[in-house]
């Protein structure tokens, strides 16, 4: 039996990827032509993505909220640069999900997750412009 933490959880990180391929989709029109490549990439690996996570609910016999016509974005995407914070936001809060799941999860869905959440990292910190330490942690640890 999944336990209801674990099934917060999943929800949780459904719902980021959903709200990670909205925000793609708004940020990717003001991106330079340069970043343009490196968004679509990115899009589609929340879109897979969030496959994976429907998945994981269904092998724990629950199913994800269902998706929103728009979500809220963490900042007003008006130019490249707003683009590019507002999609640092976005995978920060896609690997605090998966954070969540590996707290909750057992060995083989830990292990999936912790994946997911370094590539959330990675894509934080290719818009960011460099790492930080504990991706999709720090707004929680107060760094």
């Amino acid at each position: 039996m999944t336990s209801p933490r674990l099934l917060r959880a999943l929800i949780a990180a459904a719902a980021a990827e959903n709200a990670a391929v909205y925000g793609y989709s708004v940020a990717g029109a003001r991106l330079s032509a340069s970043d343009k490549g490196v968004a679509r990439t990115a899009y589609d690996a929340h879109r897979a993505q969030a496959l994976v996570v429907a998945q994981w609910l269904a092998d724990a016999s629950a199913t994800p909220d269902p998706d929103v016509p728009g979500y809220q974005l963490p900042s007003p995407v008006t130019d490249a640069t707003s683009a590019r914070a507002t999609l640092v936001a976005i995978e920060e809060s896609t690997a605090a999900a998966y954070a969540d799941v590996i707290a909750a999860a057992d060995p083989p869905l830990r292990r999936a997750a912790a994946l997911a959440l370094q590539l959330a990292a990675t894509r934080a910190a290719t818009w960011r412009g460099r790492a930080t330490a504990f991706p999709g942690l720090a707004g929680r640890l107060g760094l």
